[in-house]
């Protein structure tokens, strides 16, 4: 039942929105030549760009697969994308420390093999994991495999290395066969009925997506009960405080940050708000991409601006795939414990909310339709981008100049002086396109920050001399 209700959502979706969002810069990257690892020098010269070219192609490759998730054309929730490449990238990120250990390995603790071939070890495991967990797939990467590991044909250790790369995926795929992702967290959902409660919003207050006979759809809303997260302890973990400190929604909505927020989002984050500069606009629809993918793209522009090698890139790809899946699963905890209503309930109901202090908007709708269907508070992109921040700089530290594309905005390059500056801008985008008050957004960040602090402090640690 959840299942197909699942794929019905994703359905009726598509006609909403149409094809999903593209990617102006997925260019698979091969690596080229032969490299082979030998016992004591770890990854340099040769061996070393072919192993960092295979970990950049693996993760690039889990990007250009995540579209056959779902139908053709239906919206890919980050949640469930988030998986994807977070399984992908710990395959990677095992193999490669199956030949040099240099970090902790997450699922695989086979045999050590020195002599292997690290490209052919981390192409293959990239291979597997994504076929695994993406199964429609599969000829596209079957095809992109075959190109890849035959430039390595000749090198020295190639079969130990495609060996180790088997066991490093098969390792993550049976890890997380039974995390609870296949259910989809979708379940029946009632709305409340005060001031500051969560009401479905349109269209998912229709007859076509009312599947339990609730009055509508809200999505994932057992995802926190259902799921398994990859470090945190428990989706709980990390909740968020209550809405504005309030003991309930109906006084939340009046108290005066509230009404602020209110003010702030009806003049900005509406259709046709005037008041909302272009530059607002701008920031709105770069951010609006899932948060995975966007934040993939900016870790490689990181990577690659601090030089990371093979094995730091692993890793940082891994965390931040991890980060972003916990960090989902912590702030749909938190918005299914509170059930704050969105702002274009908010807005249209002013008038029964109990502040004098606001009022409704006829015809008012986010700058981007439609609202998605899950609770305001706290905002989860925000959530994802403090996660991604936080992980970036405790594992790339030091100041960084970047400049990121968007896949929602394609044509447009925006600049950041540092990954906190963009993990606030990519808050900022959620009331500009109406999504959310200011203050989920500020709480989401926080607690992103929070759940990336400790995944980049318990996951994939450094090994100490000896541990190899």
């Amino acid at each position: 039942m959840r299942q197909s209700s699942r794929r019905r959502l994703t359905l009726l979706l598509a006609l909403l929105a149409g094809a999903a969002c593209g990617n102006p810069d997925r260019t698979p990257m091969v690596p080229t030549g032969p490299s082979a690892n030998r016992a004591g020098e770890g990854f340099s010269g040769t061996d070393g760009r072919a192993a960092l070219d295979a970990v950049r192609a693996g993760n690039e490759r889990s990007i250009l697969a995540a579209p056959t998730l779902v139908p053709p054309g239906a919206p890919l929730a980050p949640f469930v994308e988030a998986r994807l490449y977070a399984i992908a990238n710990v395959a990677m990120h095992d193999a490669l420390n199956g030949v040099a250990p240099r970090y902790a390995r997450y699922a695989d603790d086979g045999a050590i093999g020195r002599h292997a071939n690290a490209a052919a070890a981390v192409l293959t495991a990239a291979h597997d994991a994504i076929v695994g967990a993406a199964p429609g797939a599969t000829a596209a990467t079957d095809a992109w495999y075959a190109t890849a590991i035959g430039a390595l044909a000749g090198s020295e250790g190639l079969a130990q290395g495609v060996a180790i790369g088997h066991r490093a995926a098969a390792a993550i795929l049976a890890l997380r066969a039974a995390d609870g992702v296949a259910a989809g967290g979708v379940a029946p959902y009632v709305s409340g009925t005060g001031p500051g409660d969560y009401r479905f919003t349109f269209p998912f207050n229709t007859p076509g997506f009312d599947f339990f006979g609730t009055g509508g759809f809200a999505d994932a809303s057992n995802w926190a009960g259902t799921v398994t997260p990859f470090v945190i302890r428990s989706a709980s973990q990390f909740r968020a405080p209550p809405p504005y400190g309030a003991a309930s929604n109906a006084a939340a909505v009046l108290t005066p940050r509230y009404t602020a927020d209110f003010i702030e989002v009806r003049a900005l984050g509406c259709a046709a708000c005037a008041a909302r500069s272009a530059a607002q606009t701008e920031i709105a629809l770069f951010w609006m991409e899932n948060s995975p993918t966007g934040w993939n793209r900016v870790a490689r522009a990181v990577a690659e601006q601090r030089h990371l090698d093979a094995a730091e890139s692993a890793r940082l790809f891994a965390l931040l795939q991890m980060g972003e899946f916990d960090a989902y699963t912590t702030s749909l905890e938190s918005k299914y414990h509170y059930n704050f209503w969105r702002p274009v309930s908010a807005v249209a109901l002013a008038g029964t909310d109990g502040n004098p202090l606001t009022s409704p908007a006829v015809g008012w709708e986010v700058l981007a339709f439609p609202t998605p269907p899950v609770p305001d508070y706290p905002s989860a992109h925000s959530t994802a981008g403090g996660s991604a921040a936080a992980i970036m700089e405790a594992v790339a530290p030091g100041r960084v100049r970047f400049a990121t594309t968007s896949g929602s905005l394609p044509g447009v390059m925006r600049s950041f002086s540092s990954v906190a500056a963009a993990a606030r801008e990519n808050a900022d985008s959620r009331v500009f396109i109406g999504y959310h008050f200011r203050h989920a957004t500020d709480v989401g960040l926080a607690q992103g920050r929070a759940v990336g602090r400790y995944v980049a402090r318990h996951a994939l640690r450094p090994l100490e001399e000896g541990d190899h």
